[in-house]
């Protein structure tokens, strides 16, 4: 499957159950789930993606073989919505399992596995503002 890096025109903004990342280039969002973040976490972090498989495994409670297939197809779908890029750099260090913003490790008390999710909003944003102090954009009253 090769390296990939996160696309650096989507912000991905953390909810909740999941995520919503925008794609500022087209203006399309989608929303992720509690998997789904995990691995965007991972891919940020540069974390190679023959191991994500492994790195979710020892997140949620899944075999590590059902957390490859799924990985493998989640990464291939942000491949085709534009969301990863092909990521030619020099390998990252490896960040150790169980670290950064993964709250437990395989085992008891493991967090339930739901194969990741990436949902599509058809209708675009009309209007991104990347400033906060946007003259364009209304004043709260």
């Amino acid at each position: 499957m090769g390296r990939f890096a996160t696309n650096p025109e989507c912000v991905c903004a953390v909810l909740e159950d999941g995520a919503v990342l925008l794609n500022l280039e087209t203006r399309l969002y989608y929303s992720l789930n509690d998997v789904g973040l995990e691995v965007w976490r991972l891919l940020e972090r540069g974390v190679d993606t023959s191991e994500l498989g492994g790195r979710i495994s020892s997140i949620f409670d899944v075999a590590a073989e059902q957390a490859v297939g799924a990985v493998s197809s989640f990464v291939a779908h942000l491949e085709r919505e534009g969301l990863v890029v092909p990521d030619g750099g020099a390998p990252a260090t490896p960040t150790p399992v169980g670290a950064g913003n993964a709250t437990t490790t395989n085992g008891e008390g493991a967090r339930a596995f739901v194969p990741p999710q990436l949902i599509k909003h058809e209708e675009p944003l009309h209007e991104v503002s990347s400033s906060a102090f946007d003259p364009q954009l209304p004043l709260a009253e």
